[in-house]
């Protein structure tokens, strides 16, 4: 298996676009499974993945250093589930700073529009399962860290971290999609 691999890879190398295809076809459901087992986010584990391999197409003559093709995918989905855990914190903390900043400006509007927001995320907290409500609010609403949850609730910490990263996944689409409305209606 390794040498058809390595003997896939070097046919990618030379712009071969069947074996391209066969190398999609074989890893990309697995890639999406696995990026899903972390973001808990079907679609865009998908996205994450299309772009995993239109990364590699494009880059395919910086693939002479790889010699297993399942290592350096997986590897890949890995690191591209960083980025987006970055992307998402960061997405969070301009919209708590974005909050907390408008609440302090004098326009009318903008203040209607935070009570609308956090209402909206309340909502949407609101219609989490209980285990995963009570995991959100103890870490963004009472400051407790994973580990700290995890020891009130009498869960394992990698519990606390799936129900907390599904919790964002939620709370992170209805944000984009207000975004969305907000962008399309100015």
């Amino acid at each position: 298996m390794k040498d058809h691999e390595k003997q896939l890879l070097a046919e990618i190398r030379r712009g071969n676009e069947q074996a391209f295809k066969e190398l999609f076809f074989r890893y990309q459901p697995r890639i999406i499974n696995f990026l899903e087992s972390l973001t808990h986010d079907r679609e865009v584990s998908r996205d994450m993945a299309q772009e995993i391999f239109l990364s590699i197409w494009k880059n395919r003559d910086r693939l002479q250093q790889v010699d297993t093709a399942s290592a350096y995918l997986y590897r890949a989905a890995r690191h591209k589930a960083y980025d987006y855990f970055d992307l998402l914190a960061v997405s969070e903390r301009y919209a708590e700073e974005y909050l907390a900043k408008t609440i302090q400006e004098e326009s009318e509007e903008e203040k209607i529009f935070v009570r609308e927001l956090q209402a909206l995320i309340d909502h949407t907290v609101r219609q989490l399962s209980p285990q995963r409500q009570r995991i959100y609010r103890l870490s963004r609403e009472h400051g407790l860290s994973n580990q700290e949850i995890a020891l009130r609730l009498g869960i394992s910490k990698r519990t606390v971290e799936n129900q907390l990263t599904a919790a964002l996944a939620v709370l992170r689409k209805i944000i984009y999609l207000l975004a969305l409305f907000l962008a399309h209606s100015i």
